[in-house]
């Protein structure tokens, strides 16, 4: 183990250096959060306005993650009668070698979501009216794949489109939504992150990406979690996170900022970390 994962550990380990070295107060640490949050949860109908407030429930050091196999087979019985028994086992790699997660992290995290409070507020339904041409059909529609439409019900002239159906017209409007309040405790949510930690000395992207992904996938095997949680949507059981030492960033040529949003792309958080 080299002596900057020995070292980190135990600042980390140091009474209230959590969440404060990973996640310092302010815009970076809020960004870190905002990442992670789009990382686990799916916002489909919010985002992410303010982190308001970061607090740890647990942390353990040095947790194995290990690969399962699984057993399949049918137990037959001859005497005194027949009888088939399906079989399944599942269980650890005979001698398999775990995957370490230097820091397994469980963070709570409160949010203020801006949410998308649309609500409809008329539906009307009318004939469509006359129309001459296929063009002033399709005229009478904001969005309307007319040539797919037309393919589907097997229609070539307007003279069989006005035969074929009556054609009524929807139309939906939503009411304008209330200005948004960042203050109001409605917009709050309290939601957990659970994360992997993993701290590497030097900086190899292959090995780190590689090793992140490990971890990530046998999480997802392993562990049972909630696939929704109010308005989010829940979309791993936990998110990577790796820590470099600065001096290496530095080292090896590789801008911090660059190496920060590869890993961005992957859905990774990357953090370099002075000695």
């Amino acid at each position: 183990m080299s002596g900057f994962t020995d070292a980190l550990m135990l600042r980390l380990h140091a009474t209230g250096a959590l969440p404060g070295l990973l996640f310092p107060s302010g815009p970076q640490g809020a960004d870190r959060i905002r990442q992670l949050a789009g990382t686990l949860y799916g916002l489909p109908a919010a985002g992410v306005h303010d982190v308001l407030k970061t607090e740890v429930l647990s942390a353990r050091f040095q947790q194995p993650l290990f690969r399962s196999r699984l057993l399949g087979g049918t137990w037959i019985r001859t005497s005194p009668d027949h009888a088939r028994t399906d079989v399944a086992y599942e269980g650890r790699e005979a001698g398999a070698q775990p995957e370490w997660v230097d820091l397994s992290l469980r963070l709570a995290v409160t949010l203020v979501l801006e949410l998308d409070e649309s609500r409809v507020e008329s539906i009307g339904l009318a004939d469509i009216g006359e129309y001459a041409t296929l063009a002033e059909f399709e005229a009478k529609f904001r969005y309307f794949d007319l040539a797919g439409y037309l393919a589907r019900q097997h229609i070539t002239t307007v003279e069989e489109l006005k035969g074929a159906y009556r054609h009524l017209l929807g139309e939906i409007r939503l009411a304008a939504p209330p200005p948004f309040d960042p203050a109001d405790p409605a917009h709050q949510r309290r939601v957990p992150l659970e994360l992997a930690v993993l701290v590497r000395s030097t900086v190899d992207l292959t090995e780190a990406l590689r090793s992140a992904r490990l971890v990530r996938d046998l999480a997802e095997r392993n562990t049972a979690y909630r696939r929704e949680t109010g308005v989010l949507e829940v979309h791993a059981p936990l998110a990577p996170v790796l820590v470099f030492p600065a001096a290496a960033v530095a080292a090896s040529g590789i801008p911090a900022a660059a190496l920060v949003s590869f890993f961005a792309a992957q859905d990774v958080l990357a953090i370099s970390l002075p000695p």
